[in-house]
């Protein structure tokens, strides 16, 4: 219980700190998730494991993609007066570019997180049920494979 008390302390801080930095808010987010006990027990009904969970992240990424699809053409050199013209210069190539850019992070999130309730899915069906697994390793590949996607994001401004 104390583990999941430090937890719950360290996601509150975390985005305390940092009020516009967008990554850093959904990591104290995926810290608070897995100080959870449910949120990563196989058992619970609604754990990131389940059928509905991978329905509604699914149904995110596919807005977002449709999102960062038409921004992408928005910023291009010669798509964006067609995307101009369609959303009534709303999407003009600054912003498609500046839409572009802020949408990465939300869709790699969502992505990472549908892939590994898939997997964790995936170890339940062929009887796997090590509870080590799935409330400890997974949620650290998560946060490590969210890391690295916000480092790669980031050292293209650099």
């Amino acid at each position: 219980m104390r583990k999941s008390n430090i937890g719950m302390i360290i996601s509150a801080i975390i985005p305390s700190f940092t009020l516009i930095y967008q990554p850093v808010w959904i990591l104290g987010l995926m810290i608070g998730s897995i100080s959870s006990t449910k949120a990563f027990d196989p058992t619970f009904k609604d754990s990131i494991y389940s059928p509905n969970f991978r329905k509604n992240t699914s149904i995110v990424l596919l807005i977002l993609s449709i999102l960062e699809g038409i921004s992408g053409f928005g910023a291009g050199p010669q798509t964006s007066n067609i995307i101009s013209t369609l959303t009534f210069n709303l999407l003009n190539r600054g912003n498609s570019l500046e839409l572009h850019l802020a949408i990465i992070i939300p869709l790699a999130l969502f992505f990472i997180l549908h892939t590994v309730s898939g997997f964790g899915s995936l170890l339940l069906s062929k009887g796997i049920k090590n509870p080590i697994l799935f409330k400890y390793v997974i949620p650290l590949v998560w946060i490590i494979m969210y890391l690295v996607v916000v480092y790669l994001d980031l050292y293209y401004f650099l």
